[in-house]
């Protein structure tokens, strides 16, 4: 601009170079406002899809369990910049109580969480308005643990045995009931053994003769006491596993950024697929206290991991799936009615295209 030069005016009586002046400021004005329009506008395009106002969104994305390589496509997403680039500031929340996620995703205090399934419909049969809108585990990724030695070669000779459950509620729990109606028994053909979470204790002490555990990490432990043999429930009954969870709250004043959310996750599960090692290698920038002598496990905990992300369509949630975990939640008493609209709980239409 400093190159501009008005054009020479005579000067004459009256107001024609007053008129001038304000029309070069307007001019001037109207430059450096296209000027301004097109760098907002390439800098918006570098930058990925954020605010309007041009600034980043403060997420925190609550996690039930401890930091963990089973977390790789969240801390890739990250890492890479793919929650950035989505105008996202990622925090993760991790901490053993699901049901506090549930809660405070319920009332807005959290916009997300990686939540159980059943929960969900759990929670909307209190009024709580949790929607689920991306598959996490493809795969339900829990199963039934035993003995290799054990007489339990079908998921039939469970009859009679006494089996370790965390207790009565939960995924495991919901799991174990699906897997018993598969193989035609029921609660009271087994000795059910609430334990806890210490099933790799209990299996290695051989204080119960199987248990209900999560098959990515479990099996792995108990395996350094004997030979396990694990039934997958998913190879067995069709249910929900785990997901990104959201609220109607949020989902009506902000459906774009929960399509950021599943975008970013999405991204980083795809990569965690296509390179395991590199997944891992990011993993402990954020898993920090893994001792080196674990390495070698935890790798192969998340190749396990990986078995259950792999799906030909990432995060889409299977309706029957659905139908079939309330069936379940209604047949241990868990749940008392069936939701009037079951498929308010989860959505199947965020997902990119």
């Amino acid at each position: 601009m400093s190159d501009f030069k008005p054009p020479v005016t005579v000067q004459k009586k009256g107001s024609a170079s007053r008129r001038l002046v304000p029309l070069l400021v307007l001019l001037l004005i109207a430059v450096l406002a296209a000027a301004a329009f097109f760098l907002t506008r390439d800098e918006d395009e570098d930058e990925g899809s954020e605010n309007p106002n041009g600034e980043s969104i403060n997420v925190t994305l609550f996690l039930s369990y401890i930091p963990s390589v089973q977390f790789a496509p969240l801390y890739v997403a990250a890492d890479k910049g793919y929650f950035a680039e989505e105008g996202i500031n990622i925090e993760f929340e991790n901490s053993f109580n699901e049901s506090d996620g549930v809660d405070r995703l319920a009332i807005n205090d959290l916009q997300f969480g990686i939540i159980s399934g059943e929960q969900v419909i759990l929670a909307r049969a209190q009024n709580k308005p949790l929607v689920y809108v991306m598959e996490w585990y493809h795969s339900f990724p829990v199963g039934v643990v035993v003995p290799a030695d054990s007489d339990i070669a079908d998921p039939a000779d469970l009859a009679g045995k006494k089996v370790g459950v965390p207790g009565p509620f939960g995924a495991s729990y919901i799991g174990l009931r699906a897997f018993l109606t598969a193989a035609g028994l029921t609660e009271s053909d087994i000795t059910l053994e609430p334990i806890g979470f210490t099933a790799p204790d209990q299996m290695c002490q051989r204080t119960v003769e199987a248990a209900v555990v999560y098959v990515a990490n479990e099996p792995l432990t108990i395996s350094q006491c004997y030979e396990v043999r694990v039934f997958n429930i998913s190879d067995y009954a069709n249910l929900v596993a785990n997901g990104l969870v959201t609220n109607e709250e949020t989902l009506q004043n902000n459906p774009d950024l929960v399509r950021s959310m599943i975008r970013a996750i999405q991204r980083g599960i795809e990569d965690t697929i296509a390179n395991p090692q590199a997944a891992f290698d990011i993993s402990l920038k954020y898993v920090t206290d893994l001792p080196e002598d674990q390495y070698d496990t935890q790798r192969q905990v998340l190749l396990n991991s990986v078995e259950l992300w792999k799906s030909d369509t990432i995060g889409l949630t299977n309706p029957d799936a659905w139908v079939q975990t309330q069936i379940v939640l209604m047949d241990t008493g868990l749940l008392e009615n069936p939701l009037q609209d079951l498929t308010q709980a989860y959505r199947t239409d965020l997902l990119p295209e």
